[in-house]
Formats: structure tokens, C-alpha cells, sequence
């Protein structure tokens, strides 16, 4: 797959597609043109574009223009919502940073009076992560009633809801979304994670929560058949708190480390067998290291000393140490965020907004300062604005 990039030269060659697209879409609401005298004149319009640059150009657009343009015709309809295009949207899909609290309302300013339930709307908030800019995107008001983010994964968003207590699933870039019942209730110490296949393309809501007997018990839910199930937990001690750190799904299970520091293993939950498993780690953690996914692979980030940090990537069973990050000062307080196969993103421990970039290739370190926010902390996580959904097999 090459290696498009939506930025300098390429990005620009976007404007007359999708000037084009977006044209129709506007003389459609006019002169109320037929799907089929549309589909005649984008393929008049654009007949220098053959159909398969036409989809390596369309995978430069961000999902919600791709989402707009789909209502231009049925030609484009097919294209973006057909699997191969969803899948590839993905691979290179704008990476963000959201917020627990990413969804809630602001007043609308009009200068007619309003209804009370029409007073203001909702927005879905994220941040570049490789500019700091902040961005909102308007969601529908069947969402209105969102109290929290508990995950995210591949573009998807799982969210608690407010008052009747049930759990949403959404991706805020196509505004499709699907209720879901929430798990068992009444414990304090408890966390919410997606888990996701890559052979089948499903996925699970997985919970975690310590019953009054201090065992942890473990629940999933089939986004499917959209039902709970109880599974074996993991074994007694091998969980410190469990809403220490972050889960990561990577290579068709889900990972954990289980104790604030000094870790000598990872806990692990099967997609396919749900069943927990320890992992040993190349070498034990320390207070700030994290779990990341990198192209697919689990990758243990870890300060192996005062001014150098370890990538570890888990292949076939065994950790293979793939890159060493030198700096002349102290970057114990660094902590992962998330990575991809060109960069890692870290925030740091004392709890200023600002993020460092790390690039493999250059072997720079960059900061970036993030607009309207007063720190990057642990209720940061990375989110995928992509055309992914729930209910169909993708990313196989």
C-alpha cells in the first residue's frame, strides 16, 4: 500500500475532486436531479480520474467529508462504504487525542427564542496530535445524555450514559451509534475496554470490577448478539488495581499491566478462547512505562535508565527490542501514549499540556503545546477518526 500523506502537494490535488463532489451534492438539493443523472455527470466531471485513482485520492479525505460525499450519488455511495475502501481508509486514518469527558453540550447562540430541549447541542471534542489544535464536531441528540468516555478503539468510542445508566457505542466521525446494556453494577473498583479481531473483524466490550470478596470477575459483551457473559477471571494476585493502566488490543487478545510499577509480566484475555494468561516482559516495569499497539503488534515502552527508553515489540511469543531512545536529559517523567510504526507520542508526568513527539527515522524530539487544555493527563486517550463500524467485517 503506498504511503499517502494529506499534506503539501498531494492534498492539494484533493480540492477539484472534491469541489466536484460537493457541487453535485449542492445541485442536487436545488434541481432535485436524479441518483443516476448524478452518477452521469460526476463520471462526465471527472473522467480524467479512473475509478482506481479515484479511490487512492478519496483515501486522502477525512471521514466526515467521505461521509457527506456518500450522499452524492450511488457511484460514491458504493465506494466508501465498501469494505476494501473502509479498510484502507483505516490504515491511514488521522490519529487524535480525545478526552473522557470529549462529549457534552454548548448553548446555541440564536437570536430567536428557542425551545428548552433545543437550547444547545452536542459536540464530540479532539485534539491533532501532531498540532495541539483543538476541533468539535456536532453528534446527534439521541447522544445527549452521554456522562463519560470508558474506551475507544480502531475509530469506535464505548460511553456511559447519564441517567439511565446503559452504555453507547459510536464513532463519532460517521455519527452512527448503537445502545448496549451496561454490565453489572454496584462496584466501585471497575474498567470498560474494546477488544477487536483481526481475523474476523469483530468486537467485544470487556469488564473488569472486584466483587466484595476481592476477586476480580470478568464479563463480555458480543456487540453481535449484543449480550453479557461471565468468563473465568484472572487468577487471585496477579491484578493490583485494575484501573491502573490502560488496557491495549493488539494481535487478537487484550493486554494489561497489572501493577503500578515493578511488573514482571503482562496479563493477557484471549479474543477468540477468553481466557486470561500471563506474558513475562524482557524486563520488569518501572512506575512510568506503558502497554502501546504498534502496527499491529504489542510493544512494551520502557526507561531502562535516567535518559534512555527501550521499545520492545512482542513477536511470536518472544520480545524483540526494536529501537533505543537517547536523550541528553531526564525523560523518566515521559510517559507513552500511543505510537505508530513512524513515531511515539508521549505526555508528561507532571501534567503540563504540552506532548512530545518522538520520530524513529530522524531520532528527534518534538513538542507540541495543546490549545484550550490544562494538562495531558491519564484521561487522555488515542482515538482513531476513522469509517470503521461495529456490525461489519473489516480490517480482516
Amino acid at each position: 500500500m503506498r504511503d499517502w500523506s494529506p499534506r503539501g502537494k498531494k492534498w492539494l490535488k484533493l480540492a477539484s475532486v472534491e469541489t466536484i463532489a460537493l457541487e453535485q451534492l449542492i445541485q442536487s438539493t436545488k434541481s432535485r436531479e436524479t441518483k443516476e443523472e448524478m452518477d452521469d455527470n460526476l463520471e462526465t466531471k471527472g473522467s480524467r480520474l479512473p475509478d482506481d485513482l479515484l479511490f487512492e485520492v478519496f483515501l486522502l479525505l477525512p471521514a466526515e467529508t467521505l461521509c457527506k460525499l456518500r450522499c452524492v450519488c450511488k457511484s460514491l455511495l458504493n465506494m466508501i462504504n465498501s469494505v476494501g475502501f473502509i479498510e484502507d481508509h483505516f490504515r491511514q486514518s488521522e490519529r487524535v487525542l480525545i478526552t473522557e469527558n470529549s462529549f457534552h453540550k454548548e448553548n446555541i447562540r440564536s437570536p430567536f427564542p428557542l425551545p428548552s430541549d433545543k437550547k444547545n447541542e452536542l459536540y464530540f471534542h479532539f485534539w491533532d496530535i501532531h498540532s495541539g489544535e483543538g476541533h468539535k464536531v456536532c453528534m446527534p441528540d439521541t447522544l445527549g445524555n452521554i456522562k463519560c468516555i470508558l474506551a475507544a478503539c480502531n475509530g469506535l468510542v464505548l460511553a456511559k450514559i447519564r441517567r439511565d445508566g446503559g452504555l453507547v457505542v459510536t464513532n463519532p466521525s460517521t455519527r452512527n451509534h448503537v445502545r448496549v446494556p451496561l454490565g453489572t453494577i454496584g462496584f466501585v473498583q471497575e474498567c470498560y475496554a474494546f477488544m477487536f479481531s483481526y481475523f474476523t473483524g469483530s468486537y467485544k466490550v470487556v469488564h473488569l470490577f472486584r466483587d466484595n470478596s476481592r476477586n476480580i470477575r470478568c464479563e463480555i459483551l458480543n456487540l453481535t448478539t449484543r449480550s453479557w457473559h461471565a468468563v473465568d477471571g484472572p487468577k487471585s494476585g496477579e491484578f493490583g488495581l485494575i484501573t491502573t493502566h490502560r488496557s491495549v488490543s493488539a494481535i487478537g487478545a487484550l493486554y494489561w499491566l497489572p501493577q503500578i510499577d515493578g511488573c514482571n509480566h503482562v496479563v493477557s484475555l484471549g479474543f477468540h478462547d477468553e481466557k486470561f494468561l500471563t506474558v513475562p516482559l524482557p524486563i520488569s516495569s518501572t512506575k512510568n512505562d506503558r502497554l502501546v499497539e504498534i502496527g499491529g503488534s504489542l510493544s512494551f515502552i520502557t526507561h531502562a535508565t535516567l535518559n534512555l527508553i527501550q521499545v520492545w515489540i512482542l513477536k511470536n511469543g518472544s520480545w524483540l527490542k526494536r529501537y533505543s531512545i537517547n536523550r541528553l536529559y531526564d525523560i523518566t517523567g515521559f510517559i507513552p501514549l500511543c505510537a505508530s510504526t513512524k513515531e511515539i507520542f508521549f505526555q508528561r508526568e507532571e501534567g503540563y499540556p504540552l506532548l512530545h513527539i518522538y520520530h524513529f527515522e530522524a531520532e528527534e524530539m518534538q513538542e507540541i503545546n495543546f490549545e484550550g487544555t490544562n494538562r495531558v493527563g491519564d484521561l487522555y486517550m488515542p482515538h482513531v477518526k476513522s469509517l470503521v463500524s461495529w456490525d461489519n467485517p473489516q480490517l480482516q
